[in-house]
């Protein structure tokens, strides 16, 4: 039986290309690829984040950049497309990078810990909360973690469910 602080499980199969074909069938997109994955290193925190994207609030998160380098993963890009899912790996919602950008962690600003929509919303919180949750990881793994640690930040916005204000539009 799967616990709340066990890392999320692998998407699945089954449920998420069908949930992209709803989306590009209904919304009349055609896009070739997408990304499948969820945010957040527990079940219980994925749960959390797919719900704050699911509601809107969530529409920004940082990666450690290392994280793509060390798997041979390009960068994300403007355009591109990710499959939320959530800590038991069901897709729950759709976004579309609008930007993406490169910080060092000392860089992290007010605007982008509000648009990241954790926590209490606020700079200080989203720099205690991932400084915790690096730093268990780079303890795990045999990395440093710093200031000068380099981000990821992908800005999105969701495109699928369609946000209840904009049903229907295209």
């Amino acid at each position: 039986m799967a616990r709340p602080d066990d890392p999320p499980a692998p998407g699945r199969r089954e449920e998420i290309e069908p949930f992209w074909l709803d989306y590009q069938r209904t919304c009349g997109v055609q896009v070739e690829g997408f990304a499948a994955a969820s945010f957040g290193s527990t079940r219980a925190l994925a749960d959390e984040l797919a719900l704050l994207v699911c509601n809107g609030v969530k529409r920004a998160h940082a990666t450690l950049r290392r994280e793509f380098e060390k798997d041979l993963d390009p960068l994300p890009a403007p355009g591109e497309h990710l499959v939320v899912l959530d800590g038991a790996g069901h897709p729950r919602a759709i976004v579309r990078n609008s930007h993406v950008e490169l910080r060092h962690f000392n860089e992290i600003d007010d605007e982008f810990a509000f648009t990241a929509g954790e926590g209490d919303l606020t700079l200080q919180w989203w720099l205690v909360a991932h400084r915790q949750d690096w730093s268990e990881q780079a303890d795990r793994e045999g990395f440093e973690i710093g200031e000068t640690t380099e981000l990821v930040l992908e800005y999105f916005e969701l495109v699928w469910p369609q946000p209840a204000s904009s049903a229907g539009q295209p």
